[in-house]
């Protein structure tokens, strides 16, 4: 007894033992009563439908539609177009930023479940479809081998089997087989689809920067201690930091002196080796790189990110003749005694015309012995040309203001630097040349004596564009800068040969305080300024005094002379303001501005378009066959009869069931038959004693013994 839609019925199997025909080939089993009568299994199969398209004969009741039905329904449609809604939304991320707001992991995590959900939704939404569309075709008539194709294509491995076992290479073979390998080629493009990466993103900013042709502050410290009462401690004071900045610099390890920043985070400018008017690129690596100075220029206004400009700056250049060297206190080659600085002392600062009495062609410079000293320095410098006086506010050179009787001077930011003649045109300038002399000292109880270097070196004043990167992290405090490329100057400057040092009062100060900046004294280890000639490690600190000057190359000393002249300089026109601990870290009294370009790497949604268009098209596929299975499951007219074990029942014709089990859904029957053992074994037994095969009740079945 088996209970159907609240109804019972009960099922009969036909007797094991039948008295039949032999001959059963040309006889087809006609349909059992409703009653539960014996079939005959020699009735006469009569035709009932000529062809397709005769119109049914018969009517039933239509399948109500359940609530679970309607629900299947809507799942099938909303799942796969949420499907697509959400590739859309991930296919619009291209391009834009991460933030907090459009957080990277949290749509990864969604991909992540989709990506896991989907094989499952695709396989039961083309499932059903495959389901509804053999069931509606059932019932519209079809071969079995289309069938058996689509009841077997219901999974993506069923597919493959059913293709290669029944040999169905045939137009629904391939739409089933497209079909489903959207399923695989979906999860993978959900997976594959999205990823980040880092765009940069421009923006114009104003870098600024020192303006190495400023005026030095050497020359207010002098004017401020021959005009101010207790000037001359504010005077001794200014050298002093100099010269301990100065000396900070030279002794700082070898990986600051070659890397592309100084000390306190300025960027160094290297030195041009070429003239044409193109960017030509540095090596990376800054060990490689010849530097002009070891204090950098300092920049400020930074932003987080990678920023590009370029700035203006010049440096003194030098080209050196053969360096002379004269052992065990023979003088070299040229060597010249001291110069006599008084004349360009009081032509500095003296009044009335004595400046015009300094001529072009002499050595004017501090010697070996200050006047104001009573120790001998280890070196000293001097040069033979000189600007103009007329350039100098000397004897009246400048015009009176007719109004107010007082000197007018147009040109006052611009004395004493090389700028002062940026615009002038048709004037003549000389070949200006520096001294360059040193003694180091050999101590020995038996002959004490020294040995002497000399060379004489041109002077030029060299102008350059370089191409500055600066990186900025949010967590750091100063840039990270460094030169990439270099090119001559193309503004208009003042001619080479006219340089910082052809001011008489900046190489007054400069002659008479640098040597003197460590010591000054001819003594064992004391100048910095000589090691560094010999070595810029100061290796040579480690050696013996006679050896610190034997070795001088002019090639060595052209550029190291020049770093030390440039230093000096840069740290005077800044002085503590190279440290950049100032108010509001500014730059420095002198400024320059350059445009710049700020790039910030900025993490971005990269979604690749061909795995997007794979996935909204397994989604848009998914979408169809959630449509065509509502369309079909509501087509269909019957009950389902295809795919549930109940059907090998309710079909053989060794039980019998009432009509509506017969019209009954085959899960609904199914389900009220789950407690029922049946068996496929012998059946009964035909005239000739030949076994019937068939599927009966498991206790009224005898097994087959296979051989």
């Amino acid at each position: 007894m088996t209970i159907l839609d609240g109804r019972q019925f009960s099922y009969n199997h036909a007797p094991q033992f039948r008295d039949q025909e032999s001959d059963v080939a040309t006889k087809r089993p006609a349909s059992r009563s409703h009653q539960g009568s014996r079939p005959s299994l020699t009735e006469d199969y009569m035709r009932v439908a000529a062809d397709e398209d005769t119109t049914p004969r018969f009517k039933y009741l239509r399948q109500k539609t359940d609530v679970l039905t309607i629900l299947t329904d809507c799942a099938c449609i909303v799942f796969p177009m949420a499907h697509v809604a959400f590739v859309v939304m991930l296919w619009r991320l291209d391009e834009t930023e991460v933030t907090d707001d459009n957080s990277e992991e949290t749509w990864r995590d969604a991909v992540t479940i989709l990506a896991t959900t989907f094989p499952i939704l695709f396989a039961s939404i083309v499932g059903r479809l495959v389901s509804e569309a053999a069931r509606w075709r059932l019932e519209q008539g079809a071969t079995v081998g289309s069938l058996e194709q689509l009841i077997g294509s219901r999974t993506v491995g069923g597919t493959v089997l059913t293709l290669f076992s029944f040999r169905s290479f045939n137009v629904l073979a391939a739409l089933l087989f497209l079909t489903w390998s959207c399923s695989p080629l979906g999860t993978q493009a959900l997976l594959r689809m999205e990823s980040t990466t880092l765009k940069p993103q421009f923006a114009p900013t104003a870098i600024t920067y020192f303006d190495d042709l400023a005026r030095s502050q050497m020359i207010e410290a002098e004017v401020y201690e021959e005009t101010t009462y207790g000037g001359s401690e504010f005077y001794a004071s200014y050298f002093g930091s100099l010269a301990s900045l100065y000396t900070a610099l030279i002794t700082t390890p070898d990986t600051i002196k070659s890397g592309p920043m100084d000390l306190w985070g300025n960027v160094k400018i290297p030195v041009l080796h070429h003239s044409e008017s193109v960017w030509k690129d540095l090596p990376i690596n800054s060990s490689a790189i010849e530097y002009s100075s070891l204090a950098g220029i300092p920049l400020n206004d930074f932003h987080i990110g990678n920023t590009t400009f370029s700035i203006e700056s010049s440096y003194l250049h030098l080209t050196c003749g053969p360096v002379g060297i004269g052992l065990h206190g023979n003088s070299a080659p040229g060597f010249v005694e001291d110069p006599d600085p008084n004349i360009l002392r009081e032509a500095t600062w003296g009044d009335g015309s004595r400046i015009f009495h300094m001529p072009n062609g002499t050595w004017h410079g501090y010697g070996f012995t200050n006047p104001n000293d009573t120790e001998r320095t280890a070196w000293m410098l001097a040069v033979d040309r000189f600007v103009d006086p007329v350039w100098l506010l000397k004897n009246n050179t400048v015009q009176r203001d007719p109004l107010t009787g007082l000197f007018e001077d147009k040109h006052a930011a611009e004395r004493e630097r090389p700028r002062l003649f940026m615009n002038e045109t048709g004037i003549e300038v000389g070949q200006t040349n520096l001294l360059f002399q040193a003694e180091a000292a050999w101590t020995s109880s038996k002959a004490p004596t020294v040995n002497r270097a000399t060379s004489t070196c041109r002077v030029t004043q060299k102008y350059v564009e370089s191409r500055v990167n600066c990186t900025r992290a949010p967590a750091d405090i100063t840039p990270a800068c460094r030169v990439v490329a270099q090119r001559p100057s193309e503004k208009k400057h003042a001619p080479e040969d006219i340089t910082h040092l052809s001011f008489p009062k900046v190489f007054n100060l400069v002659s008479k305080h640098l040597p003197r900046t460590v010591g000054g004294q001819i003594s064992y280890q004391t100048e910095f300024s000589l090691y560094y000639l010999q070595d810029p490690s100061l290796k040579g600190m480690l050696l013996q005094e006679t050896q610190i000057l034997k070795n001088l190359t002019a090639t060595d000393l052209q550029v190291r002379l020049a770093q030390l002249l440039n230093t000096y300089l840069t740290l005077s026109q800044l002085s503590f303001q190279i440290t950049r601990l100032g108010p509001d870290n500014a730059v420095s009294l002198s400024n320059q501005t350059a445009t710049a370009e700020t790039t910030t790497s900025i993490k971005v949604f990269e979604v690749s378009d061909t795995w997007a268009v794979v996935c909204l098209l397994s989604g848009a596929v998914m979408l169809g066959a959630g449509l065509m299975g509502v369309v079909f499951k509501h087509r269909a007219r019957g009950p389902e009869v295809l795919g549930h074990v109940s059907t090998v029942i309710r079909d053989s014709k060794y039980m019998d069931f009432p009509p509506e089990a017969v019209r009954a859904e085959g899960l609904d029957l199914s389900r009220n038959m789950k407690g029922l053992r049946i068996r496929y074994g012998v059946t009964g037994f035909m005239k000739d004693g030949e076994p019937l095969i068939g599927v009966g009740r498991h206790e009224e079945i005898e097994p087959v013994n296979y051989h």
